[in-house]
């Protein structure tokens, strides 16, 4: 008992760590008007036990800091590999360009506040990382240090003073970069005079609904369901053919009559566009008018079995093997219409509608066995990390620079995951992972990381700290963002909405997207968040890694 509390062993360090995370949690549940700190509190705790002396093993803690940018890093690239490179089409892609300018201002912001003070560029960069919010972007800026000041990472247990510098850096500009975000916002709905709430109403993000199209329009009486429906172009699926009190499958492709009612799935926009096609269009009670039919019936099946990831639906021809059609396919809460070049992967939700003994056949194509879902499935998660830290360790020498460039802890695991959650259904590689595994994986690599930042930064943090350094992180935070919005408005058109995602996913700011997902109930500044964090979380890693680099030359 007397080593676990007052030694320095491995037990004595868990124990530390997992009060200050717990404590810090704690912390983070507390909101002033819809505002928290959240997991930073962990950080602000760590440095409380680092200053009042509290130790641990400083091999152990170097090591769950890796270990937790790891995690932390690998979990988020997973989850944003299947959407990462479509958002860098149509909207993503001016999104995606505004955030390239906003880390570029910030670069150079910082450099300015360089020129002017010439205050150590190591500690200005953990200012950067901080009004940022970007806890990979601090993590990679200490590695990097010691990588080039020392040939290896490890010596910072042996010297971690800079190391210590950066983190309370980090630590003083985090917060302010939260508060500057946020007043930003908050300048900007005044500046900009629009109503997100409004926003939000007309511009929703589509989910395909269910409706009926009856067939009223003379035009198309008497033609093929198929034939007919080649006229009305792409962007809903039909399910089946209600006439009278019988219902008719789609497979059927059942000559049009006068009163036909085609049960479909499509996207809301598409509905005045049904409506001049087939006359008239229902949009409750679909699914209840072909149950109480009888012989066809909707279900929804899970995709279970590894063969099916990245098979076609058009390849499987459902419809046309078993009469039963698919409606539309659920992945990760999103609902895609179920065409034909849709690629399967474990964890799809399929909408199905049929005849039950072909459902049954059908589900057993699919797997639909839940009990399989809730097994983990380790093998790419740790695949793919030794592979991203294979890849990070690869040196890249370029012109004029004497040091090398590495990907890192935080480059190669990131970028490793994106390609493995992108292509690995493509290349029948399973890397479905339920939505709360890879949180759980998230909070924990986080957790840890922010943890053993704070303690070991904790005991010189009053002898480090600057007061000018609030100062230099209002500036960092709020100049590069208010430019940004002004070119995103009246360069680009973009809305409130949509500048306030791109602000806060840029910065890969938490608390400020969802004081505003809740203040103003905007689901435009959500999507334009989700579209740019991936790549601006990239970038943060980068642009920390390339000015530690660039110390080593001013």
């Amino acid at each position: 008992m007397y080593d676990l509390f007052f030694s320095s062993g491995t037990g004595h360090s868990i124990m530390v760590l997992a009060f200050i995370i717990a404590i810090g949690l704690l912390l983070g549940k507390v909101s002033i008007k819809g505002i928290s700190l959240g997991s930073v509190w962990i950080l602000l705790v760590g440095i409380l036990f680092g200053a009042a002396g509290v130790k641990a093993d400083a091999l152990f803690l170097h090591f769950i800091k890796e270990f937790g940018l790891v995690l932390f890093v690998f979990s988020i690239g997973l989850q944003a590999g299947p959407g990462f490179f479509t958002s860098f089409r149509g909207e993503g892609l001016k999104l995606n360009m505004m955030a390239i300018l906003m880390v570029l201002l910030t670069v150079l912001c910082t450099l300015g506040v360089y020129a002017c003070s010439r205050e150590d560029l190591t500690t200005l960069v953990g200012i950067m990382t901080g009004s940022a919010t970007s806890t990979p972007g601090l993590g990679t800026a200490q590695q990097t240090y010691y990588d080039v000041a020392h040939g290896t990472f490890l010596e910072e247990v042996n010297r971690p003073a800079v190391s210590s510098a950066i983190a309370n850096a980090f630590a003083v500009a985090y917060p302010v970069g939260i508060l500057v975000i946020l007043l930003v916002v908050i300048l900007l709905r005044r500046l900009f005079r629009e109503d997100p709430g409004r926003e939000g109403v007309e511009e929703p993000v589509e989910e395909v609904v269910e409706m009926i199209g009856e067939v009223v329009n003379p035009a198309i009486v008497g033609r093929r369901l198929s034939e007919a429906l080649a006229g009305f172009g792409e962007g809903f699926v039909p399910s089946s053919v209600l006439r009278g009190e019988s219902v008719l499958s789609v497979a059927e492709d059942p000559v049009l009559q006068s009163g036909d009612r085609i049960v479909l799935d499509a996207k809301p926009s598409d509905e005045q566009k049904a409506r001049l096609f087939f006359g008239r269009v229902h949009r409750s009670e679909a699914a209840e008018c072909v149950d109480r039919s009888g012989h066809l019936v909707s279900s929804r099946l899970i995709v279970t079995k590894p063969s099916m990831t990245g098979k076609k639906l058009s390849d499987l021809d459902i419809l046309g093997k078993y009469g039963v059609s698919v409606a539309r396919v659920d992945r990760s809460g999103i609902d895609l219409v179920a065409s034909g070049d849709l690629h399967l992967q474990v964890g799809d939700v399929v909408k199905v509608r049929g005849d039950k003994e072909q459902i049954r056949k059908v589900a057993d194509l699919l797997g639909n066995s839940m009990s399989s879902l809730e097994k983990p499935n380790l093998i790419p998660i740790f695949f793919g990390i030794g592979l991203g830290l294979i890849f990070g360790a690869i040196p890249l020498r370029f012109p004029g620079m004497s040091s090398v460039f590495r990907f890192g802890l935080a480059g190669g695991p990131f970028l490793i995951a994106l390609l493995i959650g992108h292509f690995g259904p493509k290349m029948k590689v399973t890397t479905y992972t339920t939505a709360s595994a890879n949180k759980m994986i998230r909070a924990i690599g986080l957790s840890l990381l922010l943890a053993t930042i704070g303690l070991g930064a904790g005991s010189s943090f009053c002898v480090n700290f600057d007061w000018l350094w609030l100062l230099y992180a209002v500036a960092i935070a709020v100049i590069p963002a208010v430019l940004t919005a002004l070119v995103a408005r009246y360069a680009l058109k973009m809305n409130f909405s949509q500048i306030c995602g791109l602000l806060t996913g840029t910065t890969t700011n938490v608390p400020v997207i969802s004081y505003v997902e809740s203040a103003y109930k905007s689901d435009r500044a959500m999507v334009s968040y989700a579209t740019v964090f991936p790549f601006a979380l990239f970038l943060q890693i980068m642009v920390a890694q390339l000015m530690i680099l660039l110390s080593f030359v001013l």
